[in-house]
Order: C-alpha cells, then sequence, then structure tokens
C-alpha cells in the first residue's frame, strides 16, 4: 500500500517539476442543470474539460477549452396504463474561449470568463405512448461562461463555474424555440 501511495507522489511530483509554465488544466466537475430544456431534476453525472492557455499578459491569460458532460433521467408517467417509460440521455459539448485573471492582491485565486457554443445531443430509449422509441436529436446555442478557481498547489485546483446557455431547439415542422439554459458546475482541476 505504501509503495502505490509513494508512486502516486512521485508520479504527480515529476509531472509537476516537466511542466513549469503550466498552460494546460484538465478537470472534473459535477454538473447540475438548471435551465428550462433539461430540467431542474436531469441529474448530472460527470463533466470534463480540458483547456489550453496560449496568450499570457502577467494579470489575464487567453485561452481556449472544451468540456464534455452527461446528465440522465429515467422519466416515466405514474399512470396505468404508463403512457412513457423511457430514459433520457443527454451529451453536453462547450468548446470556448476564455480569459482567467490573476488578482495580485489574491494569488491563489483566479476568475475566469468564457465565451463558445454548447452543442446538446440527446438520445430517448424506452416507450413513450405505447411504442418503442429511440430517437436522438442535436441542438445548440450561444454559452457564457463565468468561474473561480482557487489553487491548492500550483498544479492543484478546485472551481466553480456557471454556464448560460441562449438554446435553440429546431424540430421539424415547428417554429424555433428560444430556451435559456443553466449549468453548474463544481470540481477539482490539475494544471500542467
Amino acid at each position: 500500500m505504501h509503495k502505490k501511495v509513494l508512486l502516486g507522489v512521485l508520479i504527480l511530483t515529476s509531472i509537476q517539476m516537466v511542466s513549469q509554465d503550466k498552460k494546460w488544466s484538465i478537470e472534473a466537475n459535477y454538473p447540475i442543470s438548471v435551465g428550462d430544456d433539461l430540467g431542474n431534476d436531469n441529474p448530472g453525472i460527470l463533466d470534463i474539460g480540458l483547456k489550453y492557455r496560449f496568450l499570457d499578459f502577467n494579470i489575464v491569460q487567453l485561452g481556449a477549452g472544451i468540456n464534455t458532460g452527461v446528465f440522465r433521467d429515467n422519466i416515466e408517467s405514474f399512470t396505468i396504463p404508463s403512457d412513457f417509460d423511457f430514459t433520457e440521455t443527454n451529451w453536453v459539448i462547450q468548446p470556448k474561449v476564455f480569459a482567467e485573471f490573476r488578482i495580485p492582491a489574491l494569488k491563489r485565486l483566479r476568475p475566469s470568463i468564457g465565451l463558445g457554443y454548447t452543442i446538446i445531443r440527446s438520445r430517448f430509449k424506452g416507450d413513450i405512448f405505447g411504442r418503442n422509441e429511440d430517437t436522438t436529436n442535436t441542438d445548440g446555442g450561444l454559452n457564457l461562461n463565468l468561474g473561480v478557481s482557487y489553487d491548492i498547489a500550483k498544479w492543484l485546483f478546485i472551481q466553480a463555474q456557471y454556464d448560460y446557455v441562449r438554446f435553440n431547439i429546431r424540430e421539424e415542422g415547428f417554429p424555433d424555440i428560444n430556451d435559456d439554459l443553466g449549468f453548474l458546475k463544481a470540481g477539482v482541476g490539475f494544471r500542467f
């Protein structure tokens, strides 16, 4: 057991020593849907992200990143006979550009703002009004991201962020619908 812990510490230390400029970061978050279309009860499973900082102006770093999250819920009616009983899975893909700020008085705190696009790939599988369905659709919308991270170490941080998405739903035969989606995310990250 001690050998495994020692090996893990050695690997993390080696990565930290090799990567002095820390332009890259990877993160794992727990996402919560707080918007119109996915609803407040569509549970998030995991959101992972990758960021690259390509310009450094000391007080602000500019970069690009992508996050991918998954939400899954079993939806059923409680009528007899049941009108529907299906699983809804939503894959959320969010490429963006961002600015991360350094506050000289609070060196460990890094607020950020980002602008991007959110793509939601939805799959509905199960019984819907007496038919066995397995359908997918893809929609998307502009995304504004606000976040803050706190450095625990030079290579390890915790973070919280909010994504506001102006979501456009397009269904054949129906007019376009605009919804306001929101995602709260909290997690940890690793800079390298």
